[in-house]
C-alpha cells in the first residue's frame, strides 16, 4: 500500500457561525469549531484513560468516534471513569456510547478487542488507551500498515503519565516512538490500591483531548509529553511541531 498524501481532515478554515444550530459551542468557537473540522477518531479502550477520553471529545463536538473495548464495568472501575452504579455488568463502550448521547454524539461502541487487522474505513487520528506494550506495538503497527496520518498513545501509571504524538508515516516519528515501546518487564509494578486516581485519570484525557485538537485545527503537536509525580510542570522531551495538512479534496 503507498503512502498517504493527503488528509482527509476538512480544510481548516473559518465557516460562518450558525450559533442558532449549535449554540452550545458558541464560547469555544476559536479553538475548536464542531462545524469547521470532522475529524474519524478511533479510540481503543474504554477504561480509566480511553472512557475520559471519549466523554471529553464529544464534549468537545467530534461527532465520528468509534471505540473498541471488550470488558464490562466493574465496581473498581467507577471511581475513575465516566460510569455509574447502574453500568456495572454493562459492555463499558454501551456505557459509555449511552453517557454521551445527550451530547448529541453517536459513537460506533464494538465489544471486542481491537486484534490487529482492519481499522474503520477513513480512520484519521488513532488513540491508544490501552495498557500493555504489546497491544500498543500492535495498535502502532496497524497505523503505519493502514497509512493512519495521526496516532496518540497515553500511559498511565500512578501519578506519572505521558502522552505520544506523531504521524506514523514521518520516518523520525516512528524512530522517537519505537524507541519508548521498552518490555512491560521494565515498569516498575505498582500495588493495586495505588494505580490510578480520577484526577490524573482527567488530566491525561484533558491532554490526549487538546492533542488531537491542536492537530485538528493547527496541525501542530507535541512529540512526547509528560507529567511526573508531585510536578506541576510539563517537561516537554521535542518542541512543538506544526505541519500543514495537505489536502486535495474537502469534508470526509
Amino acid at each position: 500500500m503507498g503512502r498517504r498524501t493527503r488528509s482527509r481532515l476538512k480544510p481548516i478554515q473559518v465557516l460562518a457561525e450558525r450559533t442558532e444550530d449549535l449554540p452550545e459551542f458558541t464560547r469555544q468557537r476559536a479553538f475548536y469549531n464542531p462545524e469547521a473540522h470532522d475529524p474519524r477518531v478511533v479510540v481503543i479502550g474504554a477504561g480509566g484513560i480511553g472512557g475520559p477520553v471519549v466523554y471529553q471529545l464529544s464534549k468537545l463536538g467530534v461527532r465520528h468516534i468509534t471505540v473498541f473495548d471488550p470488558d464490562c464495568v466493574a465496581r473498581h472501575n467507577l471511581a475513575t471513569t465516566p460510569y455509574a452504579k447502574t453500568d456495572v455488568g454493562k459492555p463499558k463502550v454501551e456505557a459509555l456510547a449511552r453517557i454521551v448521547k445527550p451530547f448529541g454524539v453517536t459513537i460506533s461502541a464494538k465489544v471486542r478487542a481491537f486484534q490487529g487487522g482492519k481499522l474503520p474505513a477513513n480512520t484519521d487520528i488513532l488513540v491508544a488507551a490501552v495498557d500493555s506494550m504489546p497491544a500498543r506495538k500492535m495498535l502502532f503497527k496497524a497505523a503505519v500498515k493502514q497509512n493512519v496520518p495521526f496516532f496518540i498513545d497515553g500511559r498511565i501509571g500512578g501519578e506519572s503519565i505521558r502522552v505520544y504524538a506523531l504521524r506514523p508515516n514521518k520516518p523520525t516519528d516512528r524512530r522517537k516512538y519505537r524507541a519508548s515501546l521498552v518490555p512491560d518487564a521494565w515498569a516498575t509494578p505498582l500495588p493495586c490500591t495505588a494505580q490510578q486516581v480520577a484526577d490524573v485519570g482527567h488530566l491525561i484525557a484533558s491532554l490526549i483531548t487538546r492533542t488531537v485538537r491542536q492537530w485538528v485545527v493547527r496541525g501542530a503537536y507535541i512529540p512526547e509529553l509528560h507529567h511526573e509525580q508531585d510536578s506541576l510542570t510539563y517537561p516537554i522531551k521535542a518542541s512543538e511541531v506544526e505541519t500543514r495538512h495537505r489536502r486535495s479534496r474537502g469534508g470526509t
